[in-house]
């Protein structure tokens, strides 16, 4: 893996958090609405399991094959 892809990951990784962050927040704010909890619940996931992904492939130097 180039210098450059690992930059791009780190900086992906980063806006990942950044906006998992921006959704655990919205989600305290909006604790009385059961409906959006789930949402934020539900996209909050997505982000970390695509921060998980990234830090696998950081990692282990190369990228996976199967997506």
């Amino acid at each position: 893996m180039t210098v450059k892809a690992k930059q791009a990951l780190k900086k992906r990784q980063a806006e990942l958090m950044q906006e998992y962050h921006q959704w655990e927040v919205m989600q305290t704010d909006f604790s009385f609405d059961e409906d959006f909890n789930y949402f934020c619940q539900w996209k909050m996931q997505l982000l970390d399991e695509e921060a998980e992904q990234i830090r696998c492939v950081l990692e282990m130097g190369c990228v996976n094959d199967r997506q």
